[in-house]
């Protein structure tokens, strides 16, 4: 008797249990340039420089493979929604919008996009694109001088970069935190990146001012 009432009490206490995320910090980052290299996503901010790679996450890839379709064609303007930071595990997300012009589009083609998910219409009337990336991480490249000559956005990404950690609170006690965890810091990795390598995705760095 004594056993069933404690795995009574242990399935209360899970399922009361809820993780949420609770924000740290919040600062303004603004994006001077965004690149793809070795099929991988870069960003360069005024905060930090962020890598996503397409072998640790199969959203990063679905993103590379739009920036290199025939959609771009119509492309009209980017937006970066927000950057978030997990503090736990110091990986990053990202949030990202690609307008499209539908002047530049088949009606077909609009069709076609509005039937997925993830697509919105603009204040324009536009198919506007989200995409999650996941898995980056902090990066210090070495040439970044280099790059932003080369790719330099004429009209940089101005977003927030959130720090975030997952707090747990229990029903029974309303929505009391839960234990602190511990911010760690990792290595970040110093890169080196071609400059021939690299491709802007947004076909002219001058493109985004339109």
């Amino acid at each position: 008797m004594k056993k069933f009432f404690l795995l009574i009490i242990s399935i209360l206490f899970v399922v009361g249990c809820t993780t949420q995320e609770k924000e740290i910090s919040k600062q303004t980052e603004v994006i001077q340039a965004f690149f793809i290299a070795n099929n991988n996503i870069y960003a360069v901010g005024d905060l930090n420089s962020y890598q996503f790679s397409s072998s640790k996450s199969e959203d990063v890839q679905y993103f590379i493979n739009f920036l290199n379709s025939k959609d771009m064609k119509a492309f009209k303007e980017a937006r970066i929604d927000r950057i978030e930071k997990n503090s736990e595990d110091n990986k990053i997300k990202a949030f990202v919008f690609i307008e499209l012009d539908s002047k530049k589009l088949t009606k077909k083609e609009i069709e076609s996009l509005f039937n997925k998910r993830d697509v919105y219409k603009s204040s324009q009337g536009n198919p506007d694109l989200l995409f999650g990336i996941s898995h980056g991480e902090l990066v210090k490249l070495q040439n970044k001088d280099e790059i932003l000559i080369k790719g330099k956005l004429s009209k940089p990404l101005k977003t927030n970069f959130i720090e975030y950690k997952k707090s747990t609170s229990f029903d029974y006690e309303g929505t009391k935190e839960g234990a602190s965890m511990a911010v760690v810091w990792g290595g970040v990795a110093i890169l080196m990146i071609p400059l021939a390598i690299i491709t802007l995705p947004f076909q002219a760095v001058d493109s985004l001012s339109k």
